[in-house]
């Protein structure tokens, strides 16, 4: 079976961390604590494991001997399980009809490990027991489980510690004394590690401290025989405290080859040198060569500025594989990220940055530039980052979180010791109100950062759900009511063109009655002229009307009655000379005009108005007496 590495090892941890509900103790963040970080390298190559498969017509013969089923169940079927674990895939195949605790048989029967210290991920249920039967778990025919052994002491042994059944010093913590020569003068470190640190990683950090690269540092104190990947707690170092002493080797090239003159011995340092730091670049991201420019300058105008120089120098000191940091203001970070609809809504990651952290260059590069947390940060976050190590960005920034977290949150940043940063802020948003839900500092280990990465994620999530809810709800009630309000503004349109119509036909209606009126006015005016016409026309026909002879006149008199309409009589006498304009004067006078009314006799039946009004009345028969008919013409 292949020794598996560290790094597979934190691989497994951070699929745990993944899949696994309990919390991870976070290390204590006490000054000159090195951070625990569980990165290494590897050439080994995993083992292939043959896939274990159940006879079909076995299989078909009925469930397990060690479970009883009724006979209610559905005829078995077969079930794949792809099982990760360190980055190995153990296939296995069973009937639904047998549990849980059988795929642990199965696998301890390939990998030996024990059935209590094994914790597969990736089942329907959170929480399920060993004599589960697989069929009440309604598996589909493919499925991908994540084996955990989070008991286990390290990867490379893990054998020893289940087999015994010892209690290893994994979780506590062991003190090093660290005393680092420098010629003749000498420095001491105290670094507190957890048991899980293995020896290439305390390498490593003492590497950050003294600039020694591994190659080059030359150890006593190691127990004898002890491997690089091994952890401090299997190693045999000595528990709670254990001494150690390193100092940089000289190199064998000055030493074979030695130059005649002072000139050629600073060029061979020169080359040795650079050796010295392309060897580092091998083994760390981050050359100490490209620590020198700032990640931002205090002569940046504008925070798009500032950003756009941090990506160019983070890059240029721990390469292309980093998160993608927003370009652009603070403000427009919150409002790309927390400001938006709920379902394109994102955390907001804050990096904070000081050159002068001993944490900062294995943070960046080792912890911050690991894939997965890149991948996680790209999918979930949106990252914002800043330099505090000069004193002008520092209060720029506090300025900036003054305004947008408030004072608390700002006193907190304030707060922070060199030693305490970087530091990861997670930003989200609660009721119109950003806040930081997580301060992530430099310390932590890989395993830590996931977990926090992915618990922050997790419950982000759940409130993004119930905000995208909510958000239907709430756009369906703006649908609802903008629909309601178009009805009623339709309805509104409707009424107004109703009145509008109304209005229009009021108006024309008035305009008819007030046309008619006029026209009432008009015929009134005119009626009024043609009776004063008439009028002034009667008065002066009245005074060419003959005198009426006395009752006593002797002489040819002429008696003439005059029916008018409505029934009345009007009686007249005229000298028989008298002519019938005479009389058709005296009518007039009296108001009936001969273009209005015809004056008809007796018997013939004649119209006098159509006669010669210059015969006398003798002449027209009208003599001595004639009762004449006034009829109105048509």
């Amino acid at each position: 079976m292949a020794i598996l590495t560290q790094q597979d090892w934190n691989l497994e941890l951070a699929v745990n961390t993944i899949m696994h509900d309990e919390p991870v103790t976070e290390v204590d963040a006490s000054p000159g604590r090195m951070s625990d970080i569980d990165i290494s390298h590897s050439s080994s190559a995993p083992e292939h494991i043959s896939p274990v498969v159940i006879d079909d017509d076995a299989s078909a013969s009925g469930p397990s001997s060690s479970h009883s089923f009724s006979s209610t169940r559905n005829a078995s079927r077969m079930i794949h399980f792809n099982v990760e674990y360190r980055l190995r895939n153990i296939p296995i195949v069973l009937p639904d009809s047998e549990t849980v605790g059988k795929i642990k048989e199965m696998i301890q029967a390939e990998l030996g490990i024990p059935v209590d210290k094994q914790q597969l991920k990736g089942l329907v249920k959170r929480h399920v027991d060993d004599s589960v039967v697989l069929q009440d778990l309604h598996l589909p025919k493919d499925n991908v489980l994540y084996l955990l052994t989070p008991d286990l002491c390290s990867p490379t042994d893990n054998t020893s510690n289940v087999d015994n059944g010892q209690v290893s010093h994994r979780n506590d913590e062991y003190r090093l004394k660290v005393v680092y020569r420098n010629g003749s003068s000498y420095r001491i470190y105290n670094l507190n590690l957890k048991g899980s640190k293995t020896i290439k990683e305390v390498k490593q950090d003492v590497y950050s401290l003294t600039d020694v690269p591994v190659r080059y540092q030359e150890w006593k104190g190691w127990p004898l025989g002890a491997s690089e990947d091994e952890s401090l707690c299997s190693c045999g170092i000595s528990f709670p405290t254990h001494e150690l002493e390193v100092e940089r080797k000289v190199s064998t090239t000055l030493e074979q080859h030695p130059v005649p003159n002072n000139e050629a011995s600073m060029e061979s340092e020169s080359d040795e040198e650079n050796m010295d730091i392309a060897n580092d670049e091998d083994l760390f991201e981050v050359p100490s060569s490209r620590r020198i420019a700032p990640l931002i300058s205090p002569n940046a105008q504008t925070e798009a500025e500032a950003l756009e120089q941090f990506t160019h120098e983070f890059s240029e000191r721990y390469g292309e594989i980093h998160p993608v940091f927003y370009i652009g203001s603070l403000d427009d970070a919150i409002r790309d990220a927390l400001q938006v609809k709920a379902t394109d809504r994102k955390l907001l990651a804050l990096y904070l940055h000081h050159d002068g952290s001993i944490q900062a260059n294995v943070f960046c590069s080792q912890l911050l530039c690991s894939e997965s947390v890149v991948n996680v940060l790209s999918a979930n976050f949106l990252t914002w980052a800043w330099d505090l190590t000069h004193p002008e960005n520092m209060v720029r920034f506090l300025t900036l979180a003054t305004k947008h977290f408030g004072s608390i949150a700002a006193s907190q940043i304030r707060s922070y010791r060199t030693e305490q940063l970087p530091a990861l802020l997670i930003i989200s948003r609660s009721k119109a109100t950003n806040e930081v839900i997580d301060a992530i500092q430099g310390h932590v280990t890989l395993v830590e950062l996931m977990t926090r990465l992915l618990h922050a994620v997790d419950v982000f999530t759940e409130q993004k759900e119930l905000d995208i809810a909510e958000e239907r709800e709430r756009m369906d009630r703006e649908r609802i009511k903008a629909e309601q309000d178009l009805a009623y503004l339709e309805s509104l349109e409707t009424d107004r063109k109703k009145a509008e119509a109304a209005r229009v036909e009021e108006e024309r209606i008035r305009q008819e009655k007030a046309k008619e009126q006029e026209l009432r006015k008009e015929e009134e005016r005119k009626r009024l002229k043609e009776e004063a016409i008439k009028e002034a026309f009667q008065a002066s026909v009245a005074k060419s009307v003959p005198e009426e002879p006395a009752e006593d006149a002797e002489g040819a008199v002429s008696r003439l009655r005059f029916r008018v309409p409505g029934g009345g009589v009007i009686t007249r006498s005229f000298w028989s000379e008298n002519t019938l304009q005479d009389v058709l004067n005296f009518l007039t006078a009296q108001g009936f005009h001969t273009e209005d009314y015809k004056v008809i006799t007796t018997y013939p039946r004649r119209d006098i108005t159509q006669l010669d009004s210059t015969q006398t009345l003798q002449s027209a028969k009208l003599f001595p007496q004639e009762t004449l008919t006034l009829e109105e013409k048509s």
